[in-house]
């Protein structure tokens, strides 16, 4: 996936390999990897190319990421998109991240806004979820501010010798009308 978006403050760049250094750079944060569940933070560069590459191979069917950046100052915050999608059911997880430095000033909601109104648009999306650590109160409100709905289903991950409880916010699709 090629297709940068534009919304008011930031350009939501696709990743690409040029892109290497600020990915390996992000999930090899431990503020930033606090939250996620699957993957333990980066320790070598060749993971972020595993990355760029998961997100950039056309096998990938539904798999997009961006990057955001600073419209002002070209900097690059963080990044969000969609990962696991079912078609058959019309189902995506939505994921995101940003460095703390850029947050509280409303950048993810933002591109959130921006990426679920482009999903919606280029594919036949019913619901999107969202998992989010039952700790992570900034984004269980960033979620809950774009409609999210708690779903009531937990999921338990253990990783890093703890167990991360996750509730799963889920956005109906059918009765979204996004306004940009």
């Amino acid at each position: 996936m090629d297709k940068n978006l534009i919304t008011q403050r930031l350009i939501l760049k696709s990743i690409s390999e040029e892109d290497r250094a600020f990915i390996f750079s992000e999930f090899s944060d431990a503020v930033i990897t606090k939250y996620l569940y699957h993957e333990e933070p980066l320790t070598d560069i060749r993971q972020a190319d595993e990355i760029i590459h998961t997100y950039t191979s056309p096998q990938y069917v539904g798999l997009y990421r961006w990057i955001l950046v600073g419209k002002a100052d070209n900097r690059k915050m963080g990044t969000c998109g969609f990962h696991c999608f079912n078609k058959g059911e019309g189902t995506i997880e939505i994921g995101y991240d940003l460095q703390a430095e850029f947050c509280k000033h409303g950048y993810m909601q933002e591109a959130l806004t921006e990426i679920i109104a482009y999903g919606m648009e280029i594919m036949p999306l019913k619901q999107i979820h969202a998992h989010i650590y039952v700790g992570n109160e900034k984004s269980i409100a960033l979620s809950k501010g774009l409609g999210f709905i708690n779903s009531k289903k937990i999921y338990n991950y253990t990783l890093r010798d703890k167990d991360y409880l996750h509730l799963i916010y889920s956005l109906d699709c059918s009765s979204l009308n996004m306004v940009k």
